[in-house]
């Protein structure tokens, strides 16, 4: 769920938003209102077809579809088609006298492109796109008034392609460090404050990277902004159980999870979101050393999931683990076994799996 989320940020986050309309229609992302938002930038497209600020908020919109409701294959085809129209719009861009904000949709349209290339697996399709994006990174860090957007994308976008599932992350590193420019996070901060536009994006990075780095408790400012400004948006909500998980609060996020499964279950539009409440619900139970409430909180994930097979894969990992600390040896050997042939599991799973395989770790050690 995090790169998920980390790329809906990305593919939403650097449209120029004077038009109230699609500030507008990014707030309805950011709350969960997918079908609103995307109604909202149908309409725009139909007064401006070739506005690559609008196709990117398509591209973010669609995104946002299958992050809620699943990976269908409709809903994948219905994403490449966007992110390819991003594409063309921006090479068609780029072959007049182009602006630094060019270079940046640019940079942008590209990456989406090469994360869908990663994601089908056509690695060398990928490696290409990625180069070409970070080309028009760099050109847009030349300018000062796109100078601490590309950064931001820079950073964020190395933290999402440094946990990507890559068959190849030998090869993908060569072409990322050159253009990576080590900012530390409080260095972001600096940039946050002079892009009070960018407010709702740079504190999803900040909160993601402080847990990721351990540090939830300079998070945890970032956080409460968020949730005043979107109360009642899933997405904030599943970003709080995260950092609370990282913190080392799992009562906290066991309850707080447990309330969200509910909550997803009682409300329509969130009700796509249960099996990522139940799997958190799992992780939070596991942390606490209940392995028994963990595992039927997994196996809640995995039969509520269907639409959702990465998921699904982490939750076979997971039950494996719950096995492990009953001291199940055989049955955790046969779930790591079917995280290797699920179709949902990428590269990083399933070394996961491999390690678990040659020997258990502490079963308090979760994902999420």
């Amino acid at each position: 769920m995090k790169n998920a989320f980390l790329l809906l940020l990305l593919i939403s986050a650097f449209v120029s938003f004077a038009e109230t309309s699609l500030e507008k229609g990014r707030a309805l992302l950011y709350s969960g209102r997918l079908a609103e938002a995307e109604k909202l930038f149908q309409e725009e497209r139909k007064k401006s077809p070739d506005d690559i600020t609008i196709l990117i908020s398509l591209a973010a919109s669609a995104f946002g579809s299958i992050v809620m409701y699943g990976e269908d294959e409709q809903k994948l085809e219905l994403l490449d088609q966007r992110i390819k129209e991003c594409c063309d719009r921006s090479i068609a861009l780029l072959k007049e006298p182009a602006s630094s904000e060019t270079y940046l949709y640019a940079a942008l349209s590209f990456l989406m492109r090469a994360s869908s290339e990663a994601r089908s697996d056509r690695t060398a399709n990928s490696m290409i796109w990625l180069k070409r994006a970070l080309t028009q990174i760099m050109r847009a860090q030349k300018y000062e008034e796109t100078e601490a957007d590309a950064n931001m994308l820079n950073s964020a976008y190395n933290c999402v392609m440094d946990t990507a599932p890559w068959p190849m992350p030998m090869c993908v590193g060569w072409i990322v460090q050159p253009a990576a420019l080590g900012k530390s996070l409080s260095e972001i901060e600096e940039q946050f404050e002079r892009k009070p536009r960018l407010e709702t994006e740079m504190r999803i990075f900040l909160v993601w990277e402080y847990c990721r780095e351990g540090y939830p408790r300079c998070a945890s400012g970032h956080l409460k902004a968020l949730k005043k400004r979107y109360p009642n948006s899933p997405f904030v909500e599943i970003m709080s159980i995260r950092t609370d998980l990282s913190s080392g609060n799992h009562q906290g996020s066991f309850n707080a999870a447990t309330n969200f499964y509910a909550r997803c279950r009682s409300k329509t539009a969130w009700r796509d979101l249960t099996p990522d409440a139940a799997f958190l619900s799992g992780s939070a139970a596991l942390s606490l050393g209940f392995s028994v409430s963990a595992e039927k909180w997994f196996e809640i994930a995995l039969k509520e999931g269907t639409k959702k097979p990465r998921l699904q894969a982490a939750a076979q990992l997971m039950l494996g683990k719950c096995a492990d600390q009953r001291g199940e040896r055989d049955e955790a050997l046969r779930r790591y076994a079917l995280v290797h042939i699920h179709k949902g599991a990428n590269p990083l799973l399933k070394s996961f799996a491999s390690k678990l395989q040659k020997k258990a770790c502490d079963p308090r050690q979760v994902i999420y």
